[in-house]
């Protein structure tokens, strides 16, 4: 029964993800073409504020509920946390509301970003109503999944019937706003039929206020690691070198929700598993199947990258190609960060390497990054912002070693695994762009799928050998147990 739910859950976060791939990025192409450069800038820059204050609202409280949840001795108190989720969060609306008031009053460009801001501000309060942990907790996922890939799409719709010009730019933020809030809203219309919401006392809301912490200050610290570039870029190219500059930024964070849907499938079954063994299974098979995704990606843009962008944002993001193929690497990072760092040590409680893998790793991007940003421009914020994730998946990975829950070779087996038929693409990829073969985009795309693939079943036949050899047995079993009926 677990396999089975795991197989339909991987399943549906699997069919959000591909939605929450393409929508997103055809959304990105109708935003940047029609905004332009500078008009697109402004967007991304008031979206990366408003992120931070739906990260405040956020405090971790996706991640803490399902532990809260599973701790809970009846329904009717997990009804009540629930609604102690909701009654901290709407308070912490207010206290974001004012932390963008304050960003505001010292930035020196706020006038350019204030209407796209002030139209959006609903997000913090409506962000307040998301209840995805709950789902989580309930194994639920699928019904979340679907529901985004609904929103996407009726949001895909708004764009591109509405935004048109570069004063457009405000409603382009209202419009992704609007489609995270009714995401939010359906996930709160979800968990009240999964489950239900009870008034709770001022005790149950500090208690899910003390548990969410730890996890709040680690997505603060996760947030800054991933955003600082985009706020180096800003305030030395401007607004229009943010644009420039978010098209490659937006592709590499395309890959940080898809890390997360297939982790989370694991996680929902992990928040109940006290053994370290079970934890290390469920750990190593996350990571195989994260890294079965994450380094095709990495090495296919090596050779697409320039394309793409033009593709998706328009004439002129080609030349941003030298910097999606730096900022990808970040995706490696991001796997052990999120499967090794939140999931692994957060649900071990032991989330002090976290908090020190990020922020040094966020010095190492303050520190250096304007330097590297004045040097090199674009490419210098993307060579801090990769060696800062890498310095942090380095800490998580030696803290994880040290409490036993992680081998090396443990490590390395999923890499390998996943690595080979990617070194092998990667060779025949590197063959075709030597030979001067003139492929189109989506021709090299095709050749590098079907070559991965090739690739996996060839290093990975002994597990095809025993599949195959499983099924073979399983259907032999059938066959006698219907003739033994007859």
């Amino acid at each position: 029964m677990q396999k089975r739910r795991i197989a339909w859950t991987m399943l549906a976060a699997l069919a959000s993800e591909a939605v929450n791939k393409v929508v997103p990025l055809v959304t990105m192409h109708f935003a940047a073409t029609r905004l332009g450069a500078a008009g697109f800038g402004v967007a991304q820059f008031a979206m990366w504020l408003l992120d931070w204050g739906i990260l405040l609202v956020a405090f971790g409280y996706a991640q803490a509920i399902p532990v809260l949840m599973r701790r809970a001795g009846s329904d009717a108190e997990k009804h009540q946390l629930i609604g102690a989720l909701i009654l901290d969060r709407l308070l912490l609306a207010f206290a974001a509301l004012f932390f963008l008031g304050l960003v505001g009053a010292t930035n020196p460009d706020w006038g350019i970003y204030l209407p796209a801001v002030a139209a959006s501000v609903f997000i913090l309060f409506v962000s307040a109503l998301d209840l995805s942990g709950v789902l989580i907790a309930g194994q639920k996922v699928w019904a979340y999944s679907l529901l985004m890939i609904i929103v996407k799409f009726a949001s895909l719709f708004a764009v591109w019937r509405f935004i048109q010009a570069p004063q457009d730019a405000s409603l382009f933020v209202i419009i992704s706003n609007g489609a995270n809030g009714a995401i939010c809203i359906g996930s709160l219309v979800l968990a009240i039929r999964y489950s239900g919401v009870a008034m709770p006392s001022l005790k149950q809301m500090k208690i899910v206020f003390r548990l969410a912490a730890p996890f709040a200050l680690s997505l603060l610290a996760f947030l800054c690691v991933e955003r600082f570039d985009l706020y180096l870029v800003e305030r030395s190219l401007g607004a229009e070198g943010a644009g420039w500059y978010s098209g490659p930024a937006k592709l590499m964070q395309s890959l940080v929700p898809l890390i997360a849907a297939i982790s989370t499938v694991f996680y929902s079954e992990m928040v109940g598993i006290h053994d370290d063994a079970s934890l290390g299974k469920h750990l190593r098979f996350s990571l195989l199947c994260v890294m079965t995704f994450v380094l095709p990606l990495i090495v296919g843009v090596w050779f697409t990258g320039a394309e793409i962008l033009q593709l998706i944002f328009g004439p002129g993001f080609e030349s941003q190609g030298g910097t999606l193929s730096i900022l990808v690497l970040n995706g490696f990072a991001h796997a052990v960060i999120v499967v090794i760092g939140f999931q692994t040590l957060g649900l071990r409680h032991r989330m002090r390497p976290v908090y020190v893998a990020l922020l040094a790793a966020l010095l190492v991007g303050i520190i250096a990054g304007p330097t590297m940003t004045e040097l090199w421009g674009y490419r210098g914020a993307a060579i801090i912002s990769v060696a800062s994730r890498w310095l942090a998946a380095a800490i998580i990975l030696m803290a994880a070693r040290k409490a036993g829950l992680l081998h090396l070779r443990e490590f390395a087996e999923p890499v390998w695994r996943a690595g080979l038929p990617t070194l092998g693409m990667g060779i025949v990829l590197a063959t075709v762009a030597y030979q001067a073969a003139q492929l189109s985009i989506m021709a090299t795309i095709t050749l590098g799928i079907v070559s991965y693939v090739l690739f996996f079943m060839l290093t990975n036949r002994h597990d095809a050998r025993r599949i195959y050899q499983n099924l073979i047995r399983k259907s032999k079993d059938v066959n006698h147990r219907g003739a033994h009926r007859q």
